[in-house]
């Protein structure tokens, strides 16, 4: 973690994060959320890609929050988590190495930057 106000390992986490967003474009992830709508395919992608432009402000808008980053971090892996209870659903395919470099990596670097956080936080009290 940077002296300067910069938080690298999370900036880590969110890079990690942007890549298996893009990642589920390559595996059509929106087929897993609107699957079931009478919408096509196409217009599916659109919406999918369309509701990551209020996502992503959200996510660069906070970068230097700390209590967004918390959040962040507790997403990444819940998020992981759940691909790891949905692996074996038909519409999710990101059964190969690569994406799972992606989303496990993310929850772990999360993790670590979690935990440094939650014990700098934790060891920066007061006595009482």
């Amino acid at each position: 973690m940077s002296p300067y106000g910069r938080d690298e390992l999370f900036l880590l986490v969110v890079a990690l994060m942007l890549i298996h967003e893009l990642d589920a474009v390559y595996q059509h992830e929106w087929r897993f959320f609107f699957g079931w709508s009478r919408l096509s395919d196409q217009a599916q992608y659109r919406l999918f890609a369309a509701l990551h432009v209020p996502l992503l402000l959200l996510v660069l808008v906070g970068l230097d929050d700390s209590g967004f980053q918390f959040w962040f971090d507790v997403f990444a892996i819940v998020h992981a988590g759940l691909h790891f209870v949905l692996r074996h659903h038909p519409a999710i395919t990101f059964n190969n190495g690569f994406s799972r470099l992606w989303i496990y990596g993310a929850a772990a670097v999360a993790a670590v930057h979690l935990w440094i956080k939650l014990t700098f936080i934790c060891c920066a009290l007061p006595p009482t």
